[in-house]
């Protein structure tokens, strides 16, 4: 009986096992790596959304958003998140933004930012086709703070073009001064004192000659003797009062070692405002009462 039966079902079984093994065959020299053949009947799979098309897609909805303030939300969002993926779809968006919207500058300065990095000139005459000097000027600032790090001389001319006023001016003035002092002080603190009296003079001044004592004190001081207009000197003089207060005793006296008695005078005219705007950051009483001494200590000295 098994036998009969085996006689019947084995051309069955024996056609099944042809046909996996050839499946099985056939397989092994597939390419696992090839993507997967579509079958007949049915619809081809639809790559999802991607992040760009989901963004503009957000964009042209706010269009017909009823309301304004909703709609300006919209468009801000769109645009923060488009800078990283799709730079120009982030600059079609903030460019829709009213011009009084609090998030307009900042996404102009960080697109400036971008773009300069990859081309200063093309940068520069984006800047230029803004729809008024706020958004240009704004650009422009934050064009010069990245050609700072590589062209210091180009940025500041550029700040000095920009067009910026009040406390943005005073901000660029001395972010740039911070670079280019590190690369050149002396520069830097000529291009300084070419300012009006103002806070972005005051401030860079600062910067440019604390950088340069730092790096040539000899020179700094020689710089500053030098200096005729009394504004201009006594600014110098608070500044380099204040990065005296700041040193180590050894540093400072390495500093003032070599300085004529007449400015170790001055000097020490600059000491007590220096005291009040270095605050908390001066080293010690002790420092203060020996740097005193140092002080008239050459003054003596000289008049010898």
């Amino acid at each position: 009986m098994t036998s009969r039966l085996l006689a019947i079902l084995w051309p069955g079984l024996l056609l099944v096992s042809c046909d996996k093994s050839a499946t099985s065959d056939s397989r092994k020299g597939e390419d696992s790596s090839a993507p997967p053949v579509r079958r007949s009947g049915h619809a081809p799979r639809e790559n999802p959304p991607t992040p760009r098309h989901e963004l503009r897609k957000k964009l042209r909805a706010a269009a017909s958003d009823p309301s304004p303030e909703a709609r300006e939300e919209i468009i801000a969002d769109v645009a923060w998140s488009a800078l990283e993926i799709d730079p120009e779809l982030a600059r079609e968006a903030f460019l829709q933004l009213s011009a009084d919207h609090p998030q307009k500058i900042l996404l102009i300065q960080h697109f400036s930012m971008r773009l300069t990095e990859q081309n200063p000139d093309e940068a520069l005459a984006w800047a230029d086709t803004l729809a008024n000097e706020r958004d240009i000027a704004a650009a422009k600032g934050q064009i010069a703070l990245v050609l700072a790090e590589t062209d210091p001389q180009r940025a500041a001319n550029l700040i000095s073009e920009s067009g910026i006023v009040g406390r943005e001016f005073d901000v660029a003035v001395v972010q740039v001064l911070q670079r280019w002092a590190a690369k050149s002080a002396p520069d830097a603190a000529a291009w300084a004192i070419s300012f009006s009296p103002s806070p972005a003079r005051t401030a860079g001044i600062s910067v440019s000659v604390s950088q340069w004592a730092k790096a040539d004190a000899k020179s700094a001081i020689t710089w500053m003797d030098s200096l005729e207009d009394k504004g201009i000197r006594n600014e110098a003089l608070l500044a380099m009062e204040e990065a005296i207060l700041q040193q180590p005793s050894e540093v400072k006296d390495a500093w003032l070692q070599h300085a004529p008695a007449g400015f170790l005078a001055e000097l020490e005219d600059q000491r007590e405002q220096a005291m009040k705007n270095v605050g908390n950051n001066v080293s010690s009483s002790a420092f203060l009462n020996k740097n005193s001494n140092l002080h008239h200590h050459h003054a003596d000295d000289e008049g010898n």
